[in-house]
């Protein structure tokens, strides 16, 4: 794989997979959590943020000390061991991934649907299945692209970025009214709270997309921290800006009681701007699908090159230099994921899933401390800005496991059980995973 990726690249990268359907999923569910009170969303988007960051400055060390594909997986292999990073890979591709990219496909979907109901004026409860279906088949033109066309599809993140910022900036109408008369003090329990932080960390998700294919990116050890923090501090001043517009038009039970809540701010404004915010909310999520496709066709291409996947994911297509089978693989899993379950499971179970390794590698930047302590370490973070990551990490994953467990949490722990085993039985050559036999 070649190093085309440069700062502006992979700030586009970052920035789209950031910037998907958390921002306009999320803020009705934490203004729920939080029983109305705007103020206390606005601190949760602000504590997301500053946990989403502190994650993101770890990465930044461990990206730069171990310049390889494969992000997360790459860092647990080297900290804890095969064991660990094998079933990382596993539960990644099978379930967090998958339903990831299924949360983006419902949201634009049902974002489509719903511009349209209001636009006819029609009402009653829109078609999930032709939602899901619309949402689809855009991602499958995206996915050819990716498939065919690797630079344009990098090229597409540029365009669908601009245009979005554009869009977003007509959204930035202040009714102080409105606003002002929805601060209604502090008074959630903890936690509520923790569960809506836990919430708005899928706003920020994404942010280590980049170390999916650190061998693409030139100069990685003085590109990569450039790319993460400048883009991290863009995105979190972007959300808490798109926060108070929204609470300056609407009330609390209408985000509330929104499907699609930036349909409503718009349709409450004009009519007419209803398809100028679903046009920036669709770019949005057309680029962050597109940057999942990007990134997570390289995971399952450096799992079958470690020999922890069947060889055939680690094939490049040889005219296309795409990695054709994973892609292919990710696809097929996200398109099952939309048969049985609804958004709001999925994108807990995937953020479950996601915070959970991530808390073990900010762990690990204490442990290659010790570990590697001669290594050179371009960028290096606080010892305490580690111990925080990990702490905050560990906890907003406890949170809803203890408070609102779902049956697909005890399923991704069941899972992690069964390719524990699935590895043992594969290093003593019970099972060959690198072939693909006759």
């Amino acid at each position: 794989l070649k190093r085309t990726i440069g700062v502006y690249d992979g700030a586009s990268i970052v920035v789209g997979s950031m910037i998907g359907s958390g921002i306009f999923i999320v803020p009705t569910r934490i203004l729920e959590y939080c029983n109305g009170d705007m103020s206390l969303s606005l601190i949760i988007w602000v504590l997301g943020g500053i946990i989403a960051m502190l994650m993101a400055l770890c990465y930044c060390e461990l990206a730069t000390l171990l310049p390889e594909s494969g992000g997360s997986a790459a860092y647990l292999k080297v900290v804890y061991g095969d064991v660990l990073c094998f079933i990382y890979l596993w539960l990644y591709l099978l379930a967090a991934n998958p339903q990831s990219q299924a949360v983006q496909i419902i949201a634009l979907g049902d974002y489509i649907s719903n511009a349209v109901k209001v636009s006819t004026g029609t009402c009653g409860p829109e078609s999930k299945v032709l939602s899901k279906l619309i949402g689809l088949l855009i991602t499958l033109v995206l996915l050819v692209c990716n498939i065919t066309r690797v630079k344009l599809s990098v090229k597409i993140q540029h365009v669908y970025g601009i245009i979005f910022l554009i869009k977003l900036s007509e959204m930035q109408i202040i009714h102080r009214d409105h606003f002002f008369g929805g601060f209604l003090g502090f008074n959630s329990k903890v936690p509520t709270v923790s569960l809506a932080v836990f919430q708005s960390l899928w706003a920020y998700d994404g942010f280590d997309n980049i170390t999916f294919i650190t061998e693409e990116v030139k100069k990685p050890k003085k590109t990569l921290p450039m790319i993460i923090i400048l883009s991290f501090l863009f995105v979190m001043g972007l959300y808490v800006v798109v926060n108070l517009s929204y609470f300056a038009v609407l009330n609390q039970k209408e985000m509330i009681t929104s499907s699609a809540v930036a349909v409503s701010f718009a349709a409450k404004i004009h009519p007419m701007l209803t398809y100028a915010v679903t046009l920036g909310v669709c770019l949005s999520l057309i680029g962050s699908i597109n940057v999942n496709l990007l990134t997570m066709g390289r995971l399952p291409f450096v799992a079958a090159r470690l020999g922890f996947m069947p060889k055939i994911l680690s094939m490049i297509h040889i005219q296309y230099f795409s990695p054709l089978p994973a892609l292919l693989f990710g696809i097929i899993l996200a398109v099952a994921m939309l048969v049985p379950s609804n958004i709001d499971i999925l994108l807990k179970a995937a953020l479950f899933m996601a915070w959970a390794f991530r808390s073990l590698c900010a762990l690990g930047v204490l442990i290659l401390r010790w570990k590697m302590k001669d290594a050179k370490r371009p960028y290096k973070v606080y010892s305490i800005t580690a111990l925080l990551a990990t702490l905050f990490g560990f906890y907003s994953t406890l949170v809803p496991l203890i408070f609102r467990p779902q049956a697909l949490y005890v399923l991704g722990v069941i899972l992690a059980a069964v390719f524990y085993i699935v590895y043992f039985l594969m290093v003593r050559g019970h099972i060959n995973m690198t072939g693909v036999g006759k």
